[in-house]
């Protein structure tokens, strides 16, 4: 199941200097309703089902997720993000049969 592989989001809180030595500037707090501002990750290609190229597909959903967790409220969305993404051959077809399932 897919959602096994998309760990909840880490929250990183800030740590106080603890030596002289520590630049306070590099300590910093990334979470939902954190201002801080983040790299934008790269979108994943279009995955077309082949097995070569699954986990390649797989962890570049999984960093885009992590990295931008305050856009995906729910695991729902989660999932429905990932399939939008199984544009080709039979990862289309799989994406599509979720999709109209009831409740897909």
């Amino acid at each position: 199941m897919l959602l096994e592989h998309l760990p909840p989001t880490p929250v990183i809180t800030p740590t106080p200097p603890t030596s002289p030595e520590m630049n306070p500037a590099l300590c910093f707090n990334v979470s939902a309703a954190s201002h801080t501002k983040i790299p934008r990750p790269a979108l994943p290609d279009t995955y077309d089902g082949d097995w070569a190229g699954s986990e390649r597909f797989l962890q570049s959903c999984v960093t885009y997720i992590q990295l931008s967790s305050e856009a995906f409220a729910s695991d729902a969305l989660k999932i429905s993000w990932v399939l939008s993404y199984m544009k080709l051959g039979h990862a289309s077809t799989y994406a599509l049969q979720v999709f109209q399932q009831p409740g897909g």
